[in-house]
C-alpha cells in the first residue's frame, strides 16, 4: 500500500493522452469502493474532449488544470439508488468520497497524476456541469478528478501528525 504514501495532488500535466486500459483500471477501482447498504449509487463520466475539459475548467476557479489534463473522471451520484424506505439518503456523499479516493489511488498506481476537485455541494458548479452535460435531475456530479501524466516529479511527504492522535480520550497522545 505504498501508493497511499506516494499519492499527491497533481495539477500540471504533460500533453499526452492516457491509455484506455489505464482509464478502465482506474474506473474499476472506483467501482470497488465500499458503499453504505451496498447501494453503489455511483456512475462515472469520463471526459477527454478538449472543449469539454475547457468547459469544466471554466465552471470553477479551482478547476483550471482540467483544461490541460488528458482526461477528467466525474463520479456522479444516482439519487434513484437511495434508501428503499423512502427516508432521505445522504450516505451517497460518503460512498462517492470513497469511490473518489479509490480512483485517486489507482491513478497513482498507474504512475499518473490526478487531483480531486470539489464539486458537490456547490450548487453553481453542480448546475453548470449538469446543464453542460445534460444530466437528468437524479444524477448529481459529486467531484471532478483531473488526471494525466505529471509534468514534473511527484514528491511524497510525511503528513503524520501525532498531536492529532488521541488514545482512549481526547488529549491523550500516548497509547
Amino acid at each position: 500500500m505504498s501508493v497511499i504514501f506516494e499519492r499527491r495532488s497533481v495539477r500540471s500535466f504533460l500533453p499526452k493522452p492516457v491509455e484506455p486500459e489505464k482509464i478502465e483500471r482506474i474506473l474499476r477501482a472506483g467501482f470497488e469502493a465500499p458503499s453504505a447498504h451496498n447501494r453503489r449509487p455511483w456512475e462515472f463520466m469520463v471526459i477527454t474532449a478538449e472543449n469539454d475539459r475547457k468547459a469544466i475548467a471554466d465552471m470553477s476557479p479551482y478547476a483550471k488544470m482540467t483544461a490541460s489534463a488528458a482526461a477528467a473522471i466525474i463520479p456522479c451520484a444516482n439519487l434513484n439508488l437511495g434508501n428503499a424506505s423512502g427516508e432521505e439518503d445522504t450516505w451517497w456523499v460518503q460512498d462517492l468520497s470513497a469511490a473518489t479516493e479509490n480512483i485517486l489511488l489507482q491513478i497513482a498506481e498507474e504512475e499518473l497524476g490526478g487531483v480531486w476537485l470539489g464539486w458537490y455541494p456547490d450548487g453553481t458548479r453542480v448546475k453548470a456541469f449538469s446543464r453542460h452535460f445534460s444530466l437528468p435531475p437524479h444524477i448529481v456530479p459529486f467531484s471532478v478528478i483531473a488526471l494525466g501524466y505529471p509534468a514534473g516529479p511527484v514528491k511524497p511527504a510525511d503528513r503524520f501528525d501525532p498531536a492529532k492522535v488521541h488514545y482512549g480520550a481526547y488529549g491523550n497522545h500516548s497509547a
